[in-house]
C-alpha cells in the first residue's frame, strides 16, 4: 500500500477519490519517507472540505425562507435572521453563528477566487481568513490588485507573512484609505480585562499606535532582561508579566530604573518563584544527552568587543523558551543604550542609581524608505516583528530616535543589497514630544531613488542624503571593506554582524519573522568544526530555530551568493530566502504576546489587575 504512495498522493486532485485513499491509509504503518506526503495530502483535502462547508454556510444564508422545501430559491442578500439558522443548525452560540456566517459570506461571495483556491486544496481556512479580514469592504479595484499580487504565492506563506504582505500592499496602494481606517480604529482604542478558567486574569489593550506599543513592549522587555541579569530567579516571561502589572497598578510609580530592579529582587527573596513546568516531549523535542550549548549573543554579553572566550563552544542556544517577536535578545541594550558599532550591546552606559531621563520612551527598530520619510511619497514603513505601518507612523517613530543608530541600505531595482553603512547625520526637523533612548532606524533606498534625491534633496534631509550618497559612491568605487578579515574568531565583528542583519532581515528558518537584530548569528558550518566567521557562513537564527538546528537534526544550506535585502515597498517581498531549513517546525509562544496594535498579558494574578 505504501509503495509509491507519495507520488500517487501528490498527483491526485482533492475530492472524493483522495478522501477514499486517505481513509484507507494506516498512517502508523506508512514509511518515514512518505509520512510527509500523507500530511500534505490530508491538508489539501481538509482545505477542500472546509471550502465545501463554507460554501454550504453561504448558501444557507441566501436561502429564501418563504419558498417551499422542494424549490431552489435564493435571496439576493441574506435576510436579517439568516445567521440564526446557521447557529441553530450547527449548535453554535449566537456570537459564533454570526461570526461564522459573516466569514463564509464575505469569502464565498466577496472573494470567490480565494474560495476557489480553497476548493482546489491550495489555501486553507486560516489563510482564507487573513484575506477576508484584510480585504472585506475595500474597493473592488484594490481587492483585485492585491489578489493578483498575492493569491498565487499564498500557499507558500505563513499566515503572518501573508498578513504582512497584504497589509503592505494596501498601505502602498491607498494610503488615504488606510489612514482613515487607522484613525477610526485609534478612536476605538480600549483596555479590557477578564478572568481565565484557571482563576488568573488577562489585561488587553487594543487600537494602540503601533510605534508607541512597540516602545512600551520594549521597555518591559528591557526591564525584565535587566532584572534577570541582576540575579532574579524568575523566568524572563514571568518577569515581563510582573513588570507589566506593576507599571500599570502604580507600584512602580516614580521609581527609577534601578529602584524598580531593586524592588523586584527584594520581592523575589520573600516569595519563591514557582518553577516553570518542563516542556513536553511533543512541544520541544530534545536529545537524551543535552547538547552543551551557548549562544553567540550570550558569549558576546560575557566577552566585550575585541576579546574572545577562552574556549570555543559549539554553535548552539541556551535552553530557554522562544520569545515573542517584539522582544530583543537577552544581551540587547537597555532602553537608552542605543546600539553602537564601537560598544557591545550588553554594556549599559547608565551608572547605578542614575535616574532615567524624564519624557523619554524606549527606542525601537524602524525600517522605512528614505524618500517616504522625507515626505516625497507615502510608502509604508515597517516595525520588524510587528509588520507594516503607515508612513506617518514611521515618520513619527523615526523623528523620536535621533539618538539611535541610523543604518542605510542601498538596493538595486529588484531589492538586492548593493551597499550598507551608518550615518551620523540627522534631519534638521526636531523630534516631536518625547525623545526615544536608543533604537535602530534603517533607511531603505533604491539606488535610482538615491540618485534623484541627491540631485534635489528635500531641505530638512539634505545632510542625511548627501552623507549617504557620498558613502555609497565611495563604496561602489573604492575597495570594499573586508568584513571577513578575521574568519577564525568565534564572534562576528560589529560591521559583519550589522551586514548580516541588514542583508537577511529576519531569522532564516521557514516562516519565522523574528527580526535579525533580535536573533543570534549562526554559523552554517559550525565554528567548532572549522567553519569560518564570514558573511557567506553566517545567518540570523532566533533562539528556538538556532537550537533546532543543533538539537533537532535539521540541515541548513546556503543558496547562491547574490545578496538579498528588503523588498521594494511598492510590491510584495521578494521570494528569496538566504538559508533554508529542510523540515517544518513548531514554534512555542511565551506568555506576553503582540498582535497588530495590541499588547496583552495573560496569566496575571486576578487580584492585581
Amino acid at each position: 500500500m505504501s509503495d509509491g504512495l507519495g507520488e500517487r498522493l501528490a498527483g491526485m486532485p482533492v475530492g472524493p477519490e483522495l478522501a477514499a485513499v486517505l481513509a484507507s491509509v494506516d498512517v502508523t504503518a506508512v514509511p518515514n519517507g512518505s509520512v510527509i506526503d500523507v500530511l500534505q495530502a490530508s491538508a489539501r483535502q481538509r482545505a477542500y472540505a472546509d471550502g465545501v462547508y463554507l460554501g454550504a454556510v453561504a448558501s444557507t444564508l441566501e436561502r429564501d425562507p418563504a419558498a417551499g422545501p422542494g424549490s431552489v430559491a435564493r435571496l439576493v442578500e441574506p435576510h436579517r435572521y439568516a445567521p440564526d439558522e446557521v447557529r441553530a443548525t450547527l449548535v453554535m452560540t449566537r456570537r459564533q453563528g454570526w461570526s461564522e456566517s459573516e466569514f463564509a459570506y464575505a469569502l464565498c461571495r466577496g472573494l470567490p477566487s480565494v474560495h476557489a483556491e480553497m476548493l482546489a486544496g491550495r489555501i486553507d481556512r486560516d489563510r482564507a481568513w487573513v484575506f477576508v479580514h484584510h480585504l472585506a469592504g475595500l474597493p473592488a479595484g484594490l481587492i483585485a490588485n492585491v489578489l493578483n499580487a498575492v493569491l498565487a504565492a499564498a500557499p507558500g506563506l505563513t499566515t503572518g507573512q501573508l498578513r504582512a504582505r497584504i497589509l503592505k500592499l494596501i498601505l502602498t496602494a491607498d494610503p488615504d484609505h488606510a489612514q482613515d481606517a487607522y484613525q477610526r480604529a485609534l478612536g476605538e482604542r480600549a483596555v479590557v480585562g477578564y478572568l481565565n478558567p484557571d482563576g488568573t486574569a488577562v489585561i488587553s489593550a487594543s487600537g494602540l499606535p503601533p510605534d508607541e506599543a512597540a516602545a512600551a513592549a520594549e521597555r518591559i522587555a528591557a526591564l525584565a532582561r535587566a532584572a534577570k541579569r541582576a540575579g532574579h530567579p524568575g523566568r524572563v516571561d514571568q518577569l515581563r508579566a510582573d513588570i507589566y502589572l506593576r507599571l500599570l497598578d502604580g507600584r512602580f510609580h516614580h521609581l527609577t530604573h534601578t529602584e524598580m530592579i531593586t524592588a523586584l529582587l527584594a520581592e523575589a527573596t520573600q516569595t519563591q518563584t514557582p518553577p516553570a513546568n518542563p516542556p513536553t516531549a511533543e512541544a520541544t523535542p530534545v536529545r537524551a544527552t543535552p547538547l552543551k550549548a551557548t549562544t553567540d549573543n550570550a558569549v558576546a554579553a560575557e566577552h566585550p568587543a575585541g576579546t574572545e572566550p577562552d574556549s570555543a563552544e559549539p554553535d548552539g542556544d541556551r535552553l530557554d523558551r522562544a520569545e515573542p517577536a517584539w522582544t530583543a535578545p537577552d544581551d540587547a541594550p537597555l532602553a537608552g543604550d542605543g546600539p553602537r558599532d564601537d560598544q557591545p550591546a550588553s554594556v549599559s552606559r547608565r551608572t547605578a542609581g542614575e535616574r532615567e531621563p524624564l519624557g523619554r520612551v524606549a527606542g525601537i527598530e524602524v525600517r522605512a524608505r528614505l524618500d517616504s520619510l522625507a515626505g516625497v511619497n507615502d510608502l509604508p514603513g515597517e516595525l520588524p516583528g510587528w509588520g507594516p505601518i503607515l508612513a506617518d507612523t514611521a515618520r513619527r517613530a523615526v523623528a523620536r530616535q535621533h539618538q539611535g543608530q541610523w543604518r542605510w541600505a542601498v538596493t538595486d531595482h529588484e531589492g538586492y543589497l548593493l551597499a550598507e553603512g551608518l550615518t551620523r547625520r540627522r534631519p534638521t526637523t526636531g523630534p516631536p514630544g518625547h525623545h526615544a533612548e536608543g533604537g535602530i532606524v534603517e533607511l531603505a533606498i533604491p539606488a535610482t531613488v538615491l540618485a534623484r534625491l541627491a540631485e534635489d534633496p528635500p531641505q530638512a534631509w539634505a545632510g542625511v542624503i548627501t552623507d549617504i550618497s557620498t558613502q555609497y559612491q565611495h563604496a561602489r568605487t573604492a575597495p570594499r571593506p573586508d568584513r571577513d578579515s578575521r574568519p577564525g574568531r568565534r564572534l562576528p565583528g560589529h560591521a559583519l554582524r550589522r551586514y548580516v542583519q541588514i542583508r537577511d532581515r529576519t531569522c532564516t528558518a521557514p516562516g519565522c519573522r523574528r527580526p535579525a537584530t533580535q536573533s543570534e548569528q549562526d554559523h552554517t558550518h559550525d565554528h567548532q568544526h572549522g567553519g569560518p566567521t564570514t558573511h557567506t557562513n553566517l545567518g540570523p537564527g532566533c533562539k528556538h530555530d538556532h537550537r533546532l538546528k543543533h538539537e533537532g537534526g535539521w540541515t541548513v544550506t546556503q543558496p547562491p551568493t547574490r545578496e538579498v535585502h528588503l523588498d521594494q515597498p511598492t510590491r510584495p517581498p521578494l521570494p528569496h530566502q538566504r538559508r533554508t531549513h529542510h523540515r517544518p517546525r513548531t514554534r512555542v509562544y511565551p506568555v506576553i504576546g503582540v498582535s497588530g496594535g495590541s499588547v496583552s498579558s495573560s496569566q496575571l494574578p486576578a487580584s492585581g489587575c
